[in-house]
């Protein structure tokens, strides 16, 4: 840390000592000139101050416990709740799930928060940041939009709808974020928790950026929550982590949760998504991923990419299958800045013109800024070079073939991965070509035994955790808003999710999906109205599974298409 950055943030701890004396930080709600910039400033410096770290833990306490208690109080007053998402890449949306569920429970507002990468050139940015936000508004998402594309001017929180009660990050890079937007300028009263956008399984050559970037970055010691994929990964935040896991909890992977509802894709969805050639049959046609990681270097932190010795092959490879396979090219978000910035093109324009290559053949295309879960989900093979895609595709069950150069590294975790997946270097075109032939259109696929053994093993967090990851993230802010009496029940020993409520005169179960649970929550109203109203109001809110509620004497009585269910009250 430079001088000007320590003394910036030796202002901000002073600030934070005064605090103390004042006995700012011994009221219920910590006022909000206190944001977590303030937190993060003792974070970096403790180092330097004797008892820092016993004082960070202190108040990184109180922080939580404010933050926890202003949203519950806010939902006993029956106040909006306000959730936000920041996200700079359309690419990268985990958390698709967890959006549709705050959005659909009452009494929440939930949005997405668009944000231009602030450490790319503007040409790069903005085009970056037009993607994204067209991805979001064309899918329906309440969007917040972080720039002024006119004028280039930058919104701060303010401008943005005002702090939100919870904002969820999706990159830990909140540093390429323009200042005013990063999620330690909002006040310690604002919760902030992490979905990662990617599967944590490589590493450098030391082994330290898992250590400083991951595990123990400081983003991940100065927020609410951590959701994390693996449980190997979460050991690994209680080992190497300053506050020792203590925030992070095994969610699993919010944007895997897809694959545990997907639906057989028809022939219409596939002709959508991959270009079929005129005369042909979606099912005469393989479909193929091609996913090459950003990192054409031949020096840097991680080194995984084998683009610069294949990136003309592929095109060769799509016209010699022309009849018998589909590509698409789906290339990391960084690969433009990065083929550019490495020479491996020589303008932006000029790898746009190799993308419109793909765009031109008649079984080829590319997507870049947009979600590829259906992508996934209707292809047949995928063959790539980066991390993260190593443990995503594993959820399709279908094969991959790893192409690899001496400088990759992994953790044990990603170690395990690439043992089961067909694997060749990156310039060896005769291995490639005989896994488009053999596995993918001739359907010899040895190591699909193995593939699953893993994954049972590894990565099936919803027969672990018994919910899906948005159900798990979910849960954790409801269990906050039980004042405003609507609690989604998820907790220690229960597997499903379902409404349950309560007054004076007794208590009422009001379950979804026919599932009974055997825990309430507890209501403060006395009056049966108020609860006929409140059941209701869920009704309303899951009436795609209910078609009516009503109370009638004592009972309630629950009424959907399969049967009716009473609960004495």
């Amino acid at each position: 840390m430079d001088q000007e950055l320590t003394n910036y943030f030796s202002n901000k701890v002073n600030e934070l000592l005064d605090g103390i004396d004042n006995g700012d930080f011994t009221k219920e709600i910590i006022p909000d000139k206190y944001t977590w910039e303030h937190l993060l400033g003792l974070y970096l410096l403790r180092d330097s101050l004797d008892g820092a770290e016993d004082l960070y833990m202190q108040l990184y306490d109180l922080a939580i416990k404010s933050g926890e208690k202003y949203i519950s109080q806010k939902a006993e007053r029956g106040e909006t709740i306000n959730i936000a998402f920041q996200s700079y890449s359309a690419a990268q949306w985990p958390a698709e799930g967890v959006y549709r569920k705050f959005e659909s429970t009452p009494g929440v507002d939930v949005k997405v928060i668009i944000s231009p990468l602030a450490d790319r050139k503007r040409e790069s940015a903005l085009d970056s940041y037009k993607k994204t936000l067209s991805w979001f508004k064309d899918n329906g998402y309440n969007v917040a939009e972080g720039m002024n594309m006119e004028t280039f001017g930058l919104y701060g929180w303010d401008k943005l709808g005002g702090y939100p009660d919870v904002l969820y990050q999706l990159s830990s890079w909140f540093m390429s974020l323009p200042g005013i937007q990063w999620y330690c300028k909002l006040p310690l009263r604002c919760l902030v928790g992490y979905i990662q956008y990617g599967m944590y399984l490589i590493d450098n050559n030391d082994g330290s950026f898992a250590v400083k970037e991951v595990y123990n970055k400081e983003i991940f010691n100065s927020i609410w929550r951590v959701y994390c994929e693996s449980t190997y990964n979460l050991e690994g935040y209680k080992k190497h982590q300053f506050l020792g896991g203590e925030n992070v909890r095994y969610s699993g992977y919010a944007k895997m949760d897809y694959f545990y509802g997907a639906e057989e894709p028809g022939e219409d969805v596939i002709r959508k998504l991959w270009k079929i050639p005129e005369g042909k049959n979606p099912g005469d046609m393989k479909k193929i991923i091609i996913a090459p990681h950003y990192s054409v270097g031949d020096n840097g932190l991680l080194l995984l990419s084998t683009f610069k010795r294949n990136a003309w092959f592929w095109l060769y490879l799509a016209e010699k299958y022309k009849d018998k396979v589909s590509f698409i090219f789906k290339p990391h978000p960084n690969l433009r800045t990065a083929s550019v910035e490495y020479k491996l093109f020589r303008s932006y324009e000029e790898f746009d013109e190799y993308v419109a290559k793909w765009d031109s053949l008649p079984n080829g295309s590319a997507i870049q800024e947009a979600d590829y879960l259906k992508v996934f989900n209707t292809s047949d093979a995928m063959i790539m070079d980066s991390g993260s895609f190593l443990g995503e595709y594993l959820y399709t069950g279908k094969p991959l073939l790893y192409l690899t150069r001496p400088e990759q590294c992994f953790l044990e975790l990603g170690k395990k991965l690439v043992d089961v997946y067909y694997k060749t270097p990156g310039d060896n075109y005769s291995e490639i070509e005989a896994f488009i032939q053999n596995v993918v259109i001739d359907g010899n696929d040895e190591m699909k035994e193995k593939r699953e053994k893993i994954f049972r093993e590894e990565f099936d967090y919803v027969k672990t955790n018994g919910m899906t990851a948005s159900d798990y993230i979910c849960n954790e802010v409801f269990e906050l808003i039980r004042g405003c009496g609507i609690l989604p029940l998820n907790e220690v020993g229960i597997q499903r999710t379902g409404f349950a409520v309560s007054c004076d005169i007794g208590e009422a179960l009001f379950p979804l999906r026919s599932t009974l649970l055997q825990q309430t929550a507890h209501r403060s109203d006395k009056n049966p109205l108020r609860l006929r109203e409140h059941l209701l109001h869920i009704a309303a809110a899951v009436r795609a599974d209910i078609e009516a509620v009503h109370i009638v004497n004592d009972r309630v009585i629950r009424k959907d298409a399969l049967r009716i269910v009473c609960f004495v009250i």
